[in-house]
């Protein structure tokens, strides 16, 4: 499974640097291979575990032997984790775009706080009844927050 989290880091790579396009064209032919239930052909797998357990065999023997003979379960839980969080980041999006916050329920939770603090206006009526989306609607201009404010009250 290390093919579909290559795909995309090489895919991404591989806009700036043709070495990368070829790893992304490799792991790609893999998981085209998996999805239909065959065995990646390429090797594709076998070199990145190489590279990677190599690497990490030259810092911490212990370790690379480790991520050398765990290869494929801990590409899963890459794999899953990966998953995992772009769900995650779809609906923080997607509640974003649409709420003006990620976490609706708790909108504290958020890197990006809504606006809570009221502008400042001098309408001749009680605007304590005007929401924040009030206020980014109609600015200052009392006619509009007059109509909007009073709707909602009424």
């Amino acid at each position: 499974m290390i093919c579909i989290i290559a795909l995309v880091v090489f895919g991404i790579l591989g806009i700036f640097s043709a070495t990368h396009r070829a790893y992304a064209k490799e792991a790609f032919n893999c998981i085209f291979r998996r999805i239909t239930l065959r065995k990646c052909n390429t090797g594709f797998d076998n070199k990145m575990k190489m590279k990677i357990s190599t690497k990490l065999m030259q810092k911490s023997p212990k370790l690379g032997g480790f991520v050398f003979r765990h290869f494929e379960l801990l590409s899963w839980i890459m794999t899953i984790a990966m998953v995992v969080s772009l769900f995650y980041s779809a609906f923080a999006i997607y509640n974003l775009a649409v709420y003006g916050t990620c976490d609706p329920q708790d909108p504290s939770n958020c890197i990006f706080q809504p606006q809570t603090a009221e502008p400042i206006c001098d309408c001749p009526f009680d605007v304590g009844n005007c929401a924040v989306k009030d206020f980014q609607k109609c600015g200052t201009d009392c006619n509009c927050l007059k109509e909007t404010c009073e709707m909602q009250q009424g």
